[in-house]
């Protein structure tokens, strides 16, 4: 009996996962409330936290007008002509268009710059997760040799000595000066009004709570078919859930280039873990169009082809001859898998992911 009852139990499971609907069927679906939604599926069949709006923020005034004027001042920069928003534009989704950064003396970084948003959201920070708090995440870039090359020190001493601040410094802290502490607060309270792209997604989750049948007309069908295979067949979910569109954890997709060009080991550089080569955090994809091209090295231009790559169970390098012993030698993640994806559906796909 019991047999009998596991079997059904399958059944009606791959019946469910297998089961196509009609972009009609599918209205109905998604004019309910969201919980009433079909059931989201990942690959490793966990529970998920639900697609929705990022909270907003309300930093003091005072600290916000502050960061404000650190954020956009080069002075910050060994040479002056770097300041944080040179890599974090505002008309592109505080991220650069560039495949990778580029600070003073035009040198070129190796990481794709992360948008800035939903600052709150993230448990980690930068692509190997190696400033815990956004306090710390604001000074690093001022230090790196690359990006800004100066002494956070002796950027606050730039800053301390530069007239203009001290009306802001004397609203925001009470004070002539700044400490250290009080730059990154300031810094960190302006980056906590920069708000995702407006987008129709962003419309769609923030109206689907209180008038679903409303949002849902916002989607095409193709687009509506997407978000639908986004929570199911395609597991998108497993990894990029919640109001930021990512688990804030560390996975391993296959684009370390061991041992070759463009080779970088991920949050190992951070951690000196073996276990963590090859690892990046999650990206968010709110507002993917405006922080285009993709991934951590910024090499991928084309949304169809990062779906067949994912669709094939995302890439699977092998060791060349001088790695078959190498212990260390990155393994993709278990939590990507073959998709079986048509070629509509990921053309729907796709289509959803552009309004995102």
């Amino acid at each position: 009996m019991i047999k009998q009852l596991c079997v059904i139990t399958l059944l009606l499971s791959f019946s469910m996962h297998a089961q196509q609907y009609s972009n009609k069927e599918l209205r109905g679906l998604y004019s309910k409330s969201q919980v009433n939604w079909p059931a989201i599926q990942t690959s490793d069949e966990r529970i998920v936290e639900p697609l929705s709006s990022l909270p907003i923020a309300t930093p003091l005034p005072e600290h916000v007008a502050l960061g404000n004027k650190l954020f956009h001042d080069t002075q910050l920069s060994r040479d002056k002509t770097v300041s944080c928003a040179s890599c974090h534009e505002r008309d592109k989704g505080f991220h650069d268009g560039r495949a990778t950064a580029i600070g003073i003396n035009d040198q070129v970084g190796t990481r794709n710059t992360p948008a800035i948003f939903g600052i709150d959201q993230w448990q980690s920070f930068f692509w190997d997760g190696r400033a815990k708090t956004a306090e710390q995440q604001a000074l690093m870039p001022i230090s790196n040799p690359i990006e800004m090359d100066l002494d956070p020190q002796k950027a606050l001493m730039r800053v301390n000595k530069d007239k203009s601040y001290t009306a802001f410094n004397k609203s925001a802290f009470n004070s002539n000066t700044l400490s250290m502490a009080q730059m990154a607060e300031a810094l960190v309270a302006f980056e906590r009004t920069l708000i995702a792209p407006n987008t129709r997604f962003k419309s769609f989750i923030n109206e689907v709570q209180s008038n679903p049948k409303k949002a849902l007309r916002r989607l095409s069908d193709n687009e509506l078919n997407g978000l639908h295979l986004f929570r199911t067949k395609a597991k998108c979910m497993t990894c990029h859930n919640g109001a930021l569109l990512s688990d804030n954890q560390f996975h391993g997709t296959g684009l370390h280039y061991y041992g070759r060009s463009f080779e970088d080991k991920g949050r190992f550089n951070f951690t000196n873990n073996p276990s963590d080569i090859g690892l990046f955090r999650t990206p968010s994809l709110l507002g993917l169009t405006e922080t285009f091209p993709w991934m951590h090295n910024g090499l991928f231009d084309d949304l169809l082809g990062i779906i067949n790559m994912y669709n094939h169970g995302g890439v699977r390098p092998k060791p060349r001859k001088n790695q078959l012993n190498d212990p260390h030698f990155p393994k993709t993640t278990k939590l990507l898998k073959p998709l079986k994806l048509t070629k509509q559906e990921r053309l729907d796909l796709v289509a959803f992911l552009r309004i995102l």
